[in-house]
């Protein structure tokens, strides 16, 4: 079984309130029975039951095509990605009431541009796809006739240039 960050500190704190102090080790041999106390001190907890059953993060990703047509030069222009990071909760309410809030955790920028030195105009329509998730940059190749090898530069201030040789 795998627990998020989130419920496993939740199951921790709920188990620490219990008369015997509670260590690292003894909560990570006994997981089935942190989490049987999180959820008998979670029923007498409203909040708790909520933010157990409700609370994560949800991360956004944004993705950016680059196209070089016949005539585009060999670079591309930057294109800005920009990935957040979220935490989700629930506050309690009247009852049953969830009432949803969010909570801007963490924000990644990058400025990405592609360089293809070997490119010669004319040359053949291609299509490259960059991603933000979080922190981390991916690339794909959509459309060439060519296979490529990408390196990823990092330049200051959060710049990538992508250089792309042949295979």
């Amino acid at each position: 079984m795998r627990l998020s960050p989130f419920l496993f500190v939740l199951a921790l704190s709920a188990v620490c309130r219990a008369e015997e102090p509670l260590t690292v080790e003894r909560a990570a041999a006994d997981i089935p029975a942190v989490l049987r106390q999180a959820k008998k001190d979670a029923a007498a907890q409203p909040y708790s039951t909520q933010a157990l059953a409700w609370g994560g993060f949800q991360t956004t990703m944004d993705c950016k095509k680059f196209v070089f047509d016949v005539d585009t030069p060999a670079e591309s222009k930057e294109q800005d990605l920009r990935s957040e990071t979220w935490l989700e909760e629930c506050m309690p309410g009247s009852g049953p009431i969830c009432f949803p809030r969010r909570t801007l955790m963490r924000a990644d920028v990058r400025t990405v541009k592609i360089l293809i030195p070997e490119r010669q105009a004319p040359g053949p329509k291609e299509v490259f796809e960059v991603c933000l998730f979080g922190g981390s940059l991916s690339f794909d190749v959509k459309q060439s006739p060519n296979k490529y090898k990408a390196e990823a530069k990092e330049e200051p201030v959060l710049r990538v240039t992508y250089v792309l040789t042949k295979k």
